[in-house]
């Protein structure tokens, strides 16, 4: 895998927030903010819903590319799920439905069952019977101590944001031959930045006057071959092509990085980056930097 030559002792300013976006339906489109509130999971309502299966495995654009057209909305917790075709539904912000064991990635995790009209929702749009579960904070998940001991995270995949840097992703463009949107990726936090994959060894920093730490690099699968607008996939599997010829670490492909917070604060586009220690950041199944 390749990247700049960059001293890890030098710590300093790294460019800026230019993009804050949250998911707050695990698998569908994303929201954009002009500016962030973090609480004890991460990103508020980000990846608070998710769609599972009827036997409580869960759904996202891996299995199911077709959530990219459910555009959710939310108003102070309340939600309204769009999609072309279909009347929008609004969901209260509270869920109060009985306890569901769902799994991610084969982890077991409780949701809460939303209602039956959410369920027939998504099962019209997605064509599949499914059910939609919410995310209590008392349900709230560990991490994965190997990275990140002692705190908690939503629905997401793992970790409770994902931050990708613009250079980064204009270096993958070059090098593909193609325009890549930077919403392949998923991320919550996009920021500019000096040099392609500069945040691999953002071990520690601050975006405005939230302290973040780099846990764990990300990584990526078919979900980046997926049009975020249209649920398609690319046919030439890009950008994952490309990124697997230089950005390969034994079995896995890795772009962005998944980072923790300090605790509670709000961050806002236009915040400056500041590095504060710079070190290698692990992959999966990699060592851990001591």
């Amino acid at each position: 895998m390749t990247g700049p030559a960059v001293n890890p002792r030098t710590p300093g300013s790294a460019g800026r927030v230019t993009r804050l976006r949250i998911h707050p339906l695990k698998g569908a489109r994303a929201t954009e903010l002009e500016s962030m509130e973090f609480d004890a999971l991460g990103p508020r309502w980000d990846r608070r819903w998710m769609v599972v299966r009827t036997g409580g495995g869960m759904v996202t654009q891996r299995d199911t590319p077709r959530l990219a057209v459910v555009h959710p909305h939310l108003d102070n917790g309340a939600l309204r799920l769009e999609a072309d075709g279909v009347d929008p539904l609004n969901l209260p912000a509270t869920p109060t439905g009985d306890p569901l064991g769902v799994t991610i990635h084969g982890t077991g995790a409780v949701g809460c069952a939303v209602s039956p009209d959410a369920d027939a929702w998504l099962s019209t749009v997605l064509g599949r019977e499914v059910r939609l579960v919410f995310m209590r904070e008392d349900d709230a998940r560990a991490t994965d101590p190997a990275y990140a001991e002692g705190r908690l995270v939503s629905f997401a995949d793992g970790f409770p944001a994902l931050l990708v840097s613009e250079r980064s992703v204009e270096e993958l463009a070059r090098r593909s031959g193609r325009d890549i949107p930077v919403e392949r990726f998923r991320p919550n936090i996009v920021v500019t930045g000096a040099h392609p994959h500069d945040e691999d060894q953002w071990q520690r920093f601050t975006l405005g006057t939230v302290g973040f730490s780099g846990v764990k690099l990300c990584t990526r699968c078919k979900v980046t071959t997926t049009d975020q607008k249209t649920g398609v996939r690319d046919p030439d599997r890009e950008p994952l092509r490309t990124l697997a010829l230089y950005r390969r670490i034994e079995s896995g492909v890795y772009f962005g990085v998944n980072v923790v917070h300090d605790g509670p604060g709000r961050i806002a586009v236009g915040d400056r980056v500041e590095v504060l220690e710079r070190g290698i950041i692990p992959g999966a199944g990699l060592p851990i930097h001591g």
